[in-house]
């Protein structure tokens, strides 16, 4: 059970990372169109919330107990 926690884990930081990591490109894209029309951007960037809820979530479920029999 033990190895199951820790591969629930592991995804769900690999998750993580790669969530923030489309968020990022969607970033950079709305920059590039943006400045491609002539206009000025003035958006930072900021990863949305389910980029973090989701991979909690998976956490959160790998902690639950198993129901007794």
């Amino acid at each position: 059970m033990k190895n199951q926690k820790i591969f629930a884990i592991v995804c769900a930081v690999l998750l993580t990372i790669l969530m923030i990591s489309s968020d990022y490109s969607a970033y950079t894209t709305e920059m590039a169109i943006s400045e491609a029309k002539g206009e000025v951007f003035e958006k930072s960037f900021s990863p949305m919330w389910g980029s973090f809820i989701i991979p909690l979530l998976i956490i959160v479920i790998a902690f639950l107990p198993k129901p007794k029999k």
